[in-house]
């Protein structure tokens, strides 16, 4: 269930994800080096031969503005699957609800079982108290009291064997529901009106199941936005063959270390270059040199005079991609094909299993009705055992023998009963009816 729950959490992030995607995005990058031998200056593009430290600042933004839709179908898509995933947890819940209703059941069937091994039990020690005085009395034979005896071991075994069974069916159930088996526990039996659920008349039709069914189950939901989800999928991968217009816009800065700036100067005089003759004269030529104090132009100096930006429109026209987005449009189509077959199957096995829910909750019924006739007879052939029994027409044989059969129809009587129960459940559950006792 938790695996669910994180399903559920992962679709809702998608879906979140994908509607953030068709917002503008927004990158900054940030780059500090040191280079070294002949290199080109990024901030005078000049080529330099000695180390200097270099760093580059920029960001950039871009915004798809038409895609055939593709975003659209991104964000259809994630939409459904996250309604997808919220009917596939309520599916799980709904299964573990009538799992829980079985181990409940299971736990309400072994409870009547130790009630009326306790109540065999009891009868039974009368019954031995009863014949000792007879036996007593010379009434009956001591055969007769050693055979109520075993009687009574035999039912005491049982009685204690029935007591584990519940024990056992109440820790399967704190399991189905996850709970410590060292937590106290237990049920509390609620009061079943068999009168008012011995039939499938109300229920109508099998088709009329199904056609309930198919609004109602949460796999079928589930299913269906599935396949919608395949078909976004397809409109996903036959957008990606058309072309696409973008707009971005980029801003960035430099600095460089060779960057400086003349903070002082001073003259040495003048460097002899030649002469030049002049209408038969010669005149020297100098030029002044000079010795210059410098400093590497300040870092937020350089940012702000080598800042640069762009903008524009971008259009992305697919034109030969190894057939990628052929290959993805027929992957599409064969997921949207795989995912109707699965639809399909899924519907077909649900009307199958919706006809035989009803079918075995019809036999049921009719199994229910037969045991309670049983029930009735073996118990109007115990009463009449027992008159008998007493004034000593008959033997213990012959009475433990009546007395065995009651109490096998009454243990047919509640297997029954909660066997048409649960299988009235699950019709239940297949019309989207809470799992109630």
């Amino acid at each position: 269930m938790a695996e669910n729950a994180l399903n559920e959490r992962l679709a809702q992030l998608v879906l979140e994800q994908t509607k953030a995607g068709r917002l503008p995005n927004l990158n900054a990058d940030f780059t500090l080096g040191e280079s070294y031998g002949r290199s080109i200056d990024p901030t005078s593009n000049q080529f330099v031969t000695k180390g200097f430290l270099y760093n580059t600042t920029g960001l950039s933004s871009q915004v798809l503005l038409f895609g055939w839709f593709q975003k659209k179908y991104m964000t259809q898509q994630s939409q459904l699957d996250v309604y997808a995933a919220e009917y596939a947890f309520k599916q799980l819940k709904e299964d573990i609800a009538l799992n829980v209703a079985t181990g409940f059941l299971r736990v309400l069937l072994a409870r009547e079982q130790v009630r009326i091994n306790e109540a065999q039990l009891n009868q039974d020690q009368e019954q031995y108290r009863q014949t000792q005085q007879f036996v007593q009395n010379g009434k009956l034979p001591e055969l007769n009291a050693a055979q109520m005896m075993a009687q009574l071991s035999g039912d005491s075994a049982t009685l204690l064997s029935s007591v584990t069974d519940e024990r056992i069916a109440l820790l399967q159930l704190k399991a189905l529901m996850n709970l410590d088996f060292s937590q106290e526990f237990d049920i509390i039996t609620p009061d079943v009106n068999m009168a008012q659920i011995t039939g499938t008349e109300m229920l109508g039709t099998p088709d009329d199941i199904y056609a309930i069914a198919l609004n109602q189950q949460n796999r079928t939901k589930y299913n269906q936005l599935k396949l919608l989800s395949a078909k976004k999928t397809l409109d996903i991968a036959k957008a990606q063959q058309y072309l696409q217009v973008s707009l971005f816009a980029n801003l960035g800065t430099n600095y460089s270390s060779n960057v400086k700036d003349i903070t002082g100067q001073t003259y040495l005089g003048e460097v002899p270059l030649g002469s030049i003759n002049v209408a038969g004269t010669s005149y020297p030529i100098s030029r002044p040199e000079y010795s210059y104090e410098t400093r590497t132009r300040p870092w937020l100096t350089q940012y702000g005079d080598n800042i640069r930006a762009n903008a524009g429109l971008s259009v992305s026209i697919p034109i030969f991609n190894a057939y990628a987005a052929k290959t993805s449009i027929q992957k599409a189509k064969i997921g949207l094909v795989s995912q109707q077959i699965a639809t399909d199957n899924d519907k077909q096995k649900l009307r199958q299993d919706i006809i035989k829910a009803y079918e075995e909750a019809r036999a049921a019924s009719q199994k229910f009705a037969a045991a309670r006739r049983s029930e009735d007879a073996a118990r109007r052939a115990l009463n009449f055992a027992v008159k008998r029994y007493e004034v000593g027409m008959i033997n213990t044989y012959e009475y433990t023998a009546t007395q065995a059969a009651l109490y096998k129809a009454s243990t047919s009587v509640l297997s029954a009963k909660y066997d048409l129960i649960f299988k009235l459940k699950v019709l239940d559950y297949y019309m989207g009816n809470p799992i109630r006792l």
